[in-house]
């Protein structure tokens, strides 16, 4: 019955008083003591987050982990800066220089308390633990990639490789269905038939989209508080998403990506009190990629991965239309975000080549081309509020356009 406590090592005698609790998320019985404890406890998570990024910031800049916000210096005093990093210490910095510091990597906070978070919920709810342990191996492993590509800076290429294998555990303890359903217009095409069996191939594709959920968030990227923004109305899409399926006959699943899923909109809820417009402190990809595998888990435990490519339309949009630049028919650059004018504290297109022939191809771009130069922190809400108009769009087909091709939608 303690399982959970012999697995950490606690005295199973000394901690009977959980039984009490009566909770196991194989009872539905269970449910609605689980959902409120999965709150109670992402409460206290919020404000040990909290507390944790305003005591973390200050170690982290004084530890040489720090940047410049591109978005607000010009050019020539991003040129100055980068020398001053390259030849004095932080102590020698001028004091104008000081001022634009701004700690990163702050997503490693979020991340370990959100472990935590989850591990004594886990043990609290008698979660299924060769799932939840596989999961929040994936996102561990995930967590410290970033951060360890904050630190080194490491190649596009290996981190994708490394993305694939932080993704194994969660592939070897899937014990889920790895038939997919297929659109009735598909029904009579020769080998095809109402579903497919994929068998390995699923795990091959869950692997894939995984990785491409970790990278997808950290590209859409550039201006204060987006990277946050997106992956809490994300999360929540996904929270309610759960909250509707409880209904349903596989509401165990959902329940699991529900207490996997609130506590990081928490976390996340208390980065983004540091991390919005104007930024006291940048997320890293020790954070982008943490949100990535995390909604990527939610969705693969709550077996809703189609549902969550929904959600992810800004997402495959962006990805979608960077693919010359990031394949290399368009050159690259390593920023691809919007260009500051400090006459009038706007963001304008960037370009991707010295003629200014071609924007830099991300969303960030097409909607200043479309809407205009704005401000940075009008530039974030509006493709904020794009994330969640293609939620809204999402729970439209998910639940009403879905029936038109599938003969049965829950």
């Amino acid at each position: 019955k303690l399982q959970f406590l012999y697995l950490i090592g606690a005295p199973a005698e000394k901690m009977e008083f959980l039984d009490v609790l009566k909770l196991d998320a194989a009872d539905r019985a269970s449910v609605p003591m689980i959902l409120a404890a999965t709150l109670a406890a992402s409460g206290v998570a919020y404000s040990v987050t909290a507390r944790g990024i305003g005591n973390a910031k200050a170690t982290l800049r004084d530890r040489g982990i720090f940047g410049i916000d591109i978005n607000k210096i010009t050019p020539e005093r991003m040129d100055q800066f980068r020398e001053q990093r390259r030849t004095r210490p932080l102590s020698g910095f001028s004091d104008d220089f000081k001022k634009l510091l701004i700690p990163e990597s702050l997503g490693i906070v979020v991340g370990a308390v959100y472990l935590v978070s989850v591990i004594l919920l886990m043990g609290v709810c008698r979660m299924p633990l060769a799932r939840f342990n596989a999961a929040l191996c994936s996102i561990a492993l995930m967590l410290l990639l970033g951060f360890v590509d904050d630190v080194l800076d490491v190649r596009w290429g290996q981190k994708i490789k490394l993305s694939l294998v932080s993704t194994l555990p969660l592939m070897v303890a899937y014990d889920g269905s790895t038939t997919v359903v297929l659109p009735t217009f598909l029904h009579d095409v020769p080998f095809l038939g109402p579903s497919v069996e994929l068998g390995m191939l699923y795990s091959v594709a869950m692997s894939l989209i995984c990785v491409f959920a970790t990278n997808s968030i950290n590209i859409l990227a550039g201006v204060n508080g987006l990277e946050v923004g997106q992956s809490i109305v994300i999360a929540m899409s996904v929270a309610v998403h759960n909250l509707i399926q409880l209904q349903g006959g596989n509401w165990e699943a959902n329940l699991i990506s529900f207490v996997l899923c609130v506590p990081f909109i928490a976390c996340s809820l208390a980065l983004w009190k540091f991390n919005k417009y104007p930024s006291q402190v940048f997320v890293g990809d020790s954070y982008t990629y943490f949100a990535g595998i995390t909604l990527a888990v939610m969705a693969i435990s709550g077996h809703f991965v189609k549902t969550l490519m929904l959600f992810f339309l800004p997402q495959l949009i962006n990805f979608a239309i960077s693919l010359p630049q990031l394949f290399g028919v368009i050159p690259c650059p390593r920023h691809r975000v919007p260009k500051w004018d400090p006459k009038t504290d706007t963001l304008s297109p960037s370009y991707a080549n010295e003629q200014k022939t071609c924007i830099n191809l991300t969303v960030l771009n097409v909607a200043l081309v479309i809407l205009g130069p704005m401000k940075e922190g009008s530039l974030t809400k509006v493709l904020i509020g794009f994330q969640v108009l293609c939620s809204l769009l999402a729970f439209g087909v998910r639940y009403y356009m879905a029936s038109l091709f599938y003969p049965h939608v829950e």
